[in-house]
């Protein structure tokens, strides 16, 4: 499938607000609403979009503490990443994991209640028996900017 201009259009809209009629989505990006429609479902079906969730506000839940965590494996063998992705994809306070190119293996994003808790994360995840050699833990003082979509139209040249 070819990402031509209303295509992307389209993503961003839904990025934006995924409960959108597709009503008004066809308003937006200039088709007919049977038009949007077929295309919206394409772009599904093809895995360019991967699901529909609802942004909640932590805040209103309660004091919330995000942090992220630098963390290096002992080792570097297919397994050691293995069992270390198999550990984080079972944690539900760890709501985001990174493998990277970097002076560490991994950089997570975590969410917990408070300090105690993050403690508790810290030493589940050091005496979990995953391979983990060294955890630098980074509080989150202010989220400043959050992830409110990705730039699609920059993504594709000549879109």
């Amino acid at each position: 499938m070819k990402l031509d201009r209303i295509n992307l259009n389209i993503l961003a809209c839904l990025q934006e607000n995924g409960r959108i009629t597709n009503q008004e989505l066809a308003d937006k990006v200039a088709l007919s609403p049977s038009a949007c429609l077929t295309r919206t479902r394409r772009l599904e079906e093809e895995g360019y979009v991967t699901n529909y969730r609802a942004e909640v506000a932590l805040d209103k839940i309660g004091p919330v503490l995000s942090a992220f965590m630098e963390v290096t494996l002992e080792s570097h063998f297919p397994e050691d990443f293995e069992k270390f992705n198999s550990y984080v994809g079972s944690r539900d306070d760890i709501v985001s994991s990174y493998m990277l190119g970097a002076t560490f293996d991994y950089l997570l994003r975590v969410v917990v209640r408070d300090m105690a808790q993050l403690r508790q994360l810290s030493d589940d995840i050091l005496g979990a028996e995953i391979g983990v050699v060294k955890l630098n833990t980074l509080p989150v003082l202010e989220d400043c900017k959050t992830f409110s979509g990705y730039p699609v139209h920059r993504l594709v040249p000549d879109a």
